[in-house]
């Protein structure tokens, strides 16, 4: 089944076109990651899957529901069915790690207190963080509190994830235990997009690698074909940047 269906997708801010018709389908339980050098449209395809961005054309389908048509906008909610992890953790500073979990579950979902908790404590066990429930982000180190956005966002029991460079704003010593919650989140089956820099991470939890380049798809595979052997020339010079 696909979870994810972007068809023709076209973004442009004032005059600079991000996005240039980029179309790609995401299949449940499927781990897909795409590379590609700054300003590539990466981060703004995920944003528009997401309603972050609107998008000036094409049709975005999420869970069988078709959220935007050519261009147009309807109105349900199919994209809370999406949860998102970004680059700088976006905590609540003034709630605690608790609190940050359960606030959308009850607000958005409706769910009860007691139900939010038990499901935040099974979060927080998960992602190896079940003795901060009562901490504060100001209180955590970079990674922990990006555990806890990850949290935040399975809180909501999304039919996919989308990570968005989730460890460029860690130090490198902290990026390891955001890549294994991923790599568990992989094992398990959940369906996730990850714009990454990580290069060999992508190799090893993806099923399939995009390469986006002045906003197009150029190229896509497993990562024994666009990481080991890329046939795009822009995709060649761009791996030459990483030692592998």
């Amino acid at each position: 089944m696909t979870v994810i269906s972007a068809k023709n997708i076209v973004k442009s801010f004032g005059k600079l076109e991000v996005l240039k018709d980029v179309s790609m389908d995401i299949a449940e339980g499927e781990v897909v990651a795409i590379i590609g050098p700054s300003g590539s449209g990466k981060s703004t395809f995920l944003r528009s899957l997401i309603n972050l961005e609107t998008v000036n054309g094409g049709t975005i389908s999420i869970d069988g529901e078709t959220v935007v048509k050519n261009g147009l906008y309807n109105k349900n909610n199919a994209f809370q069915k999406l949860g998102m992890v970004f680059q700088n953790f976006n905590l609540f500073p003034h709630k605690s790690v608790l609190e940050n979990i359960i606030l959308a579950p009850m607000l958005v979902n409706g769910e009860n207190r007691e139900a939010a908790e038990e499901y935040a404590y099974k979060l927080l066990n998960s992602v190896g963080l079940s003795d901060k429930l009562d901490a504060y982000p100001h209180q955590l180190s970079g990674g922990q509190q990006q555990r806890v956005a990850i949290a935040r966002a399975l809180a909501m029991k999304p039919r996919a994830m989308l990570f968005d460079e989730p460890t460029s704003a860690l130090d490198p010593e902290l990026t390891g235990e955001i890549l294994k919650v991923i790599r568990d989140l992989a094992a398990k089956d959940m369906t996730m997009v990850i714009v990454t820099h990580e290069i060999e991470f992508a190799r090893n939890v993806a099923d399939r690698i995009i390469f986006m380049a002045d906003g197009y798809i150029v190229e896509e595979g497993s990562a024994t074909e666009v990481i080991d052997n890329p046939q795009s020339e822009r995709t060649q010079n761009f791996l030459r940047g990483f030692k592998r």
